[in-house]
């Protein structure tokens, strides 16, 4: 790479990310079809081998896993949706309530550390959670607009899963090209299978555990605090820290005059996210996710300003698909180690 085109390069990057930008509304809808279309790939493949293959069925009930697929597919999307939906409004209202709580609150802490006392009344009216929660709410709302879309585009996308295999082979007419897209697109779907199945079982883990933790002092809306740790863990690094907070903090409104509550739903939350995020999740996910804790950090910033909290959400399988891509091109495969922790590609 000459010094000229460095230049150029760095525009061109900076012009695919405004268009990205520009044109999410277009290009959004089919991202996330892409990846439930991999997802239910993923599933059926394993379904497949789970029952197809160990029960020796025949092969005309391949069809089976896929449905199968689909079906677990579209329920956890339901159920995800469904337990937001009849909490969100509920969570907010009783914010509203327990907001008032917030300055007998900092009033005590101030008293307790000898610091000055804060006006509680003007910093309320900054910090507005019901209106953040509500926008959050919008946020939502509003990409869920779009999913017609995506449903239509999974659908012609499993429809075209025969023919796509079909034309690869007239697309690359020498073998060793087409081996080589093969091996690519295998080693993409295996990296983001184990990412993705140990994310979701790690994920599903914290959020039991956390959500026994809040039941036990019988917090309200623990459910739907359950399904947001869920969800969040999914972000890396600050996911895990907003679904914490947001518990806590709402433990300790809900409970203003003792602190056992806020000290129980702490423990547990806190326990769990670090017993599994620092020593579980790594263990099981091995070199799956070799990336720099800078770039993954970056990588979220990025994906999350062009496709908001969607693109937080898709940031680290983006960067596990673009290190894989960039070290199959020798032109690009010194951009790949630099992405990697340790040097080594995906």
């Amino acid at each position: 790479m000459n010094k000229t085109s460095i230049p150029l390069n760095i525009i061109l990057i900076f012009l695919i990310l405004y268009i990205l930008k520009a044109t999410q509304n277009i290009i959004l809808p089919f991202v996330v079809a892409l990846f439930l279309w991999a997802l239910i790939y993923i599933l059926d493949g394993t379904y497949r081998d789970l029952f197809i293959k160990k029960l020796k069925l025949p092969n005309w009930t391949r069809f089976l896993s896929k449905i199968l697929s689909i079906i677990t597919i579209t329920g956890i999307i339901y159920f995800i949706v469904v337990g937001i939906k009849s909490n969100i409004g509920n969570v907010s209202e009783t914010f509203s309530k327990y907001q008032q709580n917030i300055g007998g609150i900092i009033n005590r802490f101030t008293t307790y550390l000898n610091l000055k006392p804060i006006n509680t009344t003007e910093l309320l009216q900054e910090v507005n959670i019901p209106k953040l929660i509500n926008s959050v709410v919008q946020n939502f709302a509003s990409f869920l607009s779009s999913t017609t879309m995506v449903l239509l585009y999974v659908i012609f996308l499993i429809l075209e899963e025969k023919s796509i295999i079909k034309k690869l082979p007239l697309l690359f007419k020498d073998k060793k090209n087409l081996a080589k897209v093969n091996d690519v697109a295998q080693k993409i779907f295996s990296k983001i299978r184990i990412y993705i199945l140990v994310k979701f079982y790690m994920s599903l883990l914290t959020a039991i555990i956390s959500y026994i933790g809040m039941i036990s002092v019988n917090l309200d809306f623990a459910l739907f605090w359950a399904i947001l740790i869920f969800l969040l863990n999914f972000i890396p690094n600050i996911g895990s820290i907003i679904s914490t907070a947001f518990p806590m903090l709402f433990s300790l409104l809900q409970y203003n005059d003792t602190f056992l509550p806020f000290m129980v739903v702490s423990i547990v939350i806190i326990s769990a996210q670090l017993i599994i995020g620092n020593f579980l999740d790594p263990k099981l996910t091995g070199s799956t996710l070799n990336l720099s804790p800078v770039i993954l950090i970056l990588s979220l910033v990025i994906w999350g300003y062009i496709w908001g909290i969607i693109g937080m959400f898709l940031s680290v399988p983006l960067m596990i698909i673009l290190i894989i891509i960039l070290n199959e091109i020798p032109k690009t495969k010194k951009l790949a180690i630099i992405l990697a922790e340790d040097g080594e590609t995906l």
